[in-house]
């Protein structure tokens, strides 16, 4: 977003500096108007720029790179406006652009001097093109931040701001490894949806969470505009339990009331419970016991290492050395490298541990194949959850691997072992 803050603040700079009618060459009008001249931190401040040239066509061609510091501005339309104006008694022709300007901090907010060519195009025998080099005026208006919304984060100054979320599935009563979706979708009069800051969404235990991609859309009609972001988390539950998913807050200015408001959008309460996936939960609630009593043998083990080095030495390293090896080569080890790649977000590495987590514990003589293990082990829609080079489906293909790692287990526990413990792998 930045980027494009600053290509079009680049723009605009060159643009708006001409608000003075200084002109570099006498028949060529650089003109600017600023509506409002005093705003809202958060609001829209609309930058109306003209360029006219006398018995010609005047539009601008090129502009130098600028930025604005406390502020980020946006083009308001994808083309200029033709303007035909009679100045003195002369006709002057041109174009009118449009930008709107979204302060981020209350003072004085200051567009720098900046370089602009303007095309010049004659009609006639004579007719032809031609450049003009001129310089923008420094540009000023002066930004407050609304009484009470000190601190604020990404305040939005606007008429009219809707929030609505909804929850796909819609339950209370969740089991393990089940994922839902909260889609908030956020809408305001005269502001861009690139004005709104991304929603926090804070740290949960033992619940995994997985913002996706937002979509943002801007709409004009007639000169007004109208912003929708749309965001969507994913929470994955990791075990059974009692759970609040906590309200999202947002803090606007109503422009019209002059008043601060809030939009609370309510939280969810979830009761988690156990299912064919809560196998993985029961098992890892073990694997926790058994590495804190494998921390308590460490301890012991080292100091048993240390005095078996004074007396037998070279052996007794290169046998410790073999122990610390196999204690990171566990089935469960391999598995958690998997959950932390899904929690990061990247999906090659995902994959890539998924495949590591399989080769660990295939035992039949041909390499393990992720569609197998799931085909026999995963319930419906896993095979389709694999993840590609997006982020939005890791949340859910985890929650599938979870449950069928579940299955593994318990078959295992069942009695199969061996060759016969992932006959299908290898196809």
């Amino acid at each position: 977003m930045r980027n494009i803050t600053i290509a079009c603040v680049v723009i605009f700079s060159a643009w708006l500096a001409g608000s003075d009618p200084v002109h570099a060459a006498e028949d060529i009008i650089l003109r600017m108007t600023v509506t409002p001249e005093e705003a809202w931190v958060g609001q829209k401040v609309v930058l109306q720029v003209d360029v006219l040239a006398k018995d010609a066509w005047a539009q601008l061609r090129k502009v130098a790179d600028v930025e604005v510091d406390g502020a980020y501005l946006l083009h308001l339309e994808s083309q200029g406006t033709r303007l035909n104006e009679s100045i003195n008694g002369d006709s002057y022709t041109g174009q009118r652009y449009n930008f709107m300007l979204f302060a981020q901090r209350d003072g004085k907010i200051t567009v720098p001097r900046v370089p602009v060519d303007v095309e010049i195009k004659t009609w006639g025998a004579d007719g032809g093109t031609r450049i003009e080099r001129m310089t923008l005026p420094l540009v000023e208006f002066v930004a407050r931040t609304p009484p009470g919304a000190e601190g604020t984060r990404g305040l939005i100054s606007t008429s009219n701001l809707t929030a609505s979320q909804n929850w796909e599935p819609e339950t209370e009563s969740p089991m393990v490894g089940d994922a839902i979706k909260r889609r908030i979708t956020l809408r305001a009069e005269d502001v861009s949806g690139m004005a709104f800051s991304p929603t926090l969404h804070s740290k949960i235990d033992d619940i995994g969470i997985y913002p996706g991609e937002p979509t943002v859309e801007d709409k004009f009609a007639r000169g007004d505009l109208s912003g929708t972001r749309v965001e969507i988390v994913t929470y994955v539950f990791e075990r059974a339990g009692h759970f609040e998913i906590p309200a999202v807050k947002l803090t606007w200015w109503n422009i019209g009331k002059e008043e601060l408001q809030q939009i609370v959008l309510p939280g969810l309460t979830l009761q988690v419970s156990g299912g064919p996936v809560d196998e993985s939960a029961v098992s890892r609630q073990a694997e926790q016991q058994q590495d804190k009593r494998l921390l308590w043998l460490s301890l012991l083990a080292t100091l048993l290492v240390v005095a078996a080095l004074l007396v037998f030495g070279g052996r007794v390293a290169a046998g410790w050395k073999a122990w610390r090896k196999a204690r990171h080569e566990t089935e469960a080890v391999y598995f958690r490298r998997i959950r932390r790649s899904a929690q990061s977000g990247d999906p090659n590495a995902v994959l890539r541990d998924t495949m590591r987590w399989l080769d660990r514990i295939n035992d039949d003589s041909q390499p393990a194949r992720l569609d197998l293990f799931l085909q026999k082990y995963g319930d419906s829609g896993a095979q389709e959850s694999i993840p590609d080079e997006s982020q939005s489906g890791i949340g859910a293909f985890f929650s599938h691997l979870t449950a069928a790692r579940g299955r593994w287990r318990h078959a295992r526990r069942d009695g199969e072992h061996g060759r016969d413990l992932l006959p299908n792998l290898s196809g």
